[in-house]
């Protein structure tokens, strides 16, 4: 895309990020709210062009880090860098940096599991808060490895993953056809995820790699062109700082539960949420934010993008414009 701008490098107290921008540079001019976006795996800032440059085109300040561990952002050693405090810290180090005291947060992905966090360790510095894919989940009964474990088994993909040195040769074998493998789409005949019976619910992705494209299913949602800001990335940074965000879900769901009040419950968001689902998520499929309008207080809205698979934002990109834009208008009113 190029159109897309370089980043800036902004120094907080144990990392270096690099900071997409587009939109008014002079954010508190601007009379609209700045919008900071927080990509998944295995994203970068650029899975939100899409986003940025029609919020920007309707007078937003928009802003997309490569999160920690990714792309042009500093990739610090040992997965203890990687906690859900650590990420945390570093979206309200953003905000501190460039002097806002209150933001739009928008999150895909890894990137909505760290959103839904943000009110539990950054309360108070949400304006509002937009998920795709992934919603704002109660507190499980036992820690999340330990439940990807009994019901899918050792194959799971994020089970996989919480050996380090296990599965990044498999992904960084050839990077290109890593990214083949991740950014596809549904195809017309494809099952909605309610339709695979359980015993296909394996979700062993690394073995289905090493299959090959015949055994993918679905189609390709990008040509090898757009997929060349991955590749570039990921063949220079690799795939050992991303997984660790995984490497540390049992410890986070430990550290979450501060939060959790005598019936084991976390409090209510009261800020404004929206929460974009899309049908053909095989990973995160809708069904995960059925009841999700019970753990917020604050105004609640949820739109269902039929037919679409896992890369909303890249996939549906002019829905999701539409749906952000409209709701954002709950903050320029």
């Amino acid at each position: 895309m190029t159109d897309w701008p370089a980043p800036e490098t902004v120094r907080l107290k144990d990392i270096d990020l690099a900071v997409y921008r587009m939109g008014p540079k002079d954010w508190r001019s601007a009379g609209k709210p700045p919008v900071f976006f927080l990509h998944g795996f295995p994203e970068l800032a650029y899975s939100w062009r899409s986003q940025m440059k029609a919020l920007s085109a309707a007078g937003y300040p928009v802003f997309a880090p490569d999160l920690r561990g990714y792309g042009a952002s500093a990739k610090p050693e040992g997965r203890e860098n990687y906690t859900m405090a650590k990420l945390t810290g570093d979206v309200r180090g953003l905000l501190d940096h460039y002097g806002i005291e209150k933001a739009v947060l928008v999150g895909h992905d890894w990137g909505a599991l760290l959103l839904w966090s943000l009110p539990f360790y950054m309360p108070g510095r949400a304006l509002g808060y937009a998920g795709l894919n992934v919603p704002l989940m109660p507190h499980y009964p036992v820690d999340p490895i330990t439940l990807f474990r009994q019901r899918f088994g050792e194959e799971m993909y994020i089970v996989r993953f919480q050996e380090e040195g296990a599965c990044e040769p498999l992904l960084e074998a050839d990077v290109l056809n890593t990214f083949r493998f991740f950014m596809r789409k549904p195809a017309p005949t494809s099952r909605r995820p309610d339709e695979v019976p359980f015993s296909e619910k394996s979700l062993d992705l690394l073995t289905l790699l090493q299959k090959g494209a015949d055994h993918w299913g679905g189609e390709a949602l990008m040509s090898d062109a757009d997929l060349a800001p991955y590749v570039a990335a990921y063949t220079a940074g690799g795939f050992k700082a991303p997984i660790h965000w995984y490497r540390n879900m049992a410890a986070n769901w430990q550290d979450q539960k501060q939060f959790l009040d005598a019936d084991g419950l976390l409090p209510k968001v009261p800020e404004p949420c929206l929460m974009i689902t899309a049908e053909m998520d095989r990973a995160c499929p809708p069904a995960l934010a059925d009841g999700m309008e019970k753990r917020v207080s604050g105004p609640y809205t949820r739109l269902d993008l039929k037919g679409c698979g896992h890369w909303s934002q890249q996939e549906r990109a002019d829905d999701v414009n539409r749906a952000l834009l409209d709701w954002l208008k709950t903050f320029t009113a």
